[in-house]
């Protein structure tokens, strides 16, 4: 995903809109998203824009992915998307060291694919759950709590209750 920023640097417009859609391949998903347990569903869709405030630039975006991944508590394979915004100081150099406030541009192109990658994947859930009242499994016998309840879920509600 990269921008022509030569209309904003030339002043030509103080705001210029983007809207992309890309693919994430095998490698790509390998590169930014080792580590967690998800499956891009889909593609990333970016949509948003670059100001010049003042002259600086601004980037304010919204980011989307769909995804497969599994409950952390039942196990359960199940779909969801992710959504987050991200907004960054767009600069030639970075201007305090090693910023995350900064996306720097090079040749008057700003080259998204790294920073909305980045974002995405510390947007994912921790923790994700299949639905949000997700009772899990049972720790004695493994029974999806989801589906109805087994005689040792049972026993430890009434050990719950004695207590």
């Amino acid at each position: 995903m990269q921008i022509n920023l030569s209309p904003i640097i030339n002043g030509e417009v103080k705001e210029l809109p983007f809207n992309f859609t890309q693919s994430v391949s095998g490698e790509a998903s390998e590169i930014y998203f080792k580590g967690l347990d998800l499956t891009p569903a889909g593609d990333i869709e970016v949509s948003g824009k670059i100001s010049d405030i003042s002259g600086y630039y601004e980037l304010d975006c919204k980011i989307r992915l769909p995804y497969e991944t599994h409950c952390s508590r039942c196990g359960k394979a199940f779909s969801q998307l992710c959504e987050c915004g991200m907004r960054r100081i767009v600069s030639a150099q970075a201007e305090r060291g090693d910023d995350e406030e900064y996306i720097i541009y090079a040749d008057r192109t700003l080259e998204l694919d790294g920073p909305v990658c980045e974002e995405l994947s510390i947007s994912f859930p921790s923790k994700p759950l299949c639905k949000t009242d997700c009772r899990g499994l049972c720790p004695v016998c493994g029974q999806d709590l989801n589906e109805g309840d087994c005689v040792h879920s049972h026993e430890n509600n009434q050990e719950k209750d004695t207590l």
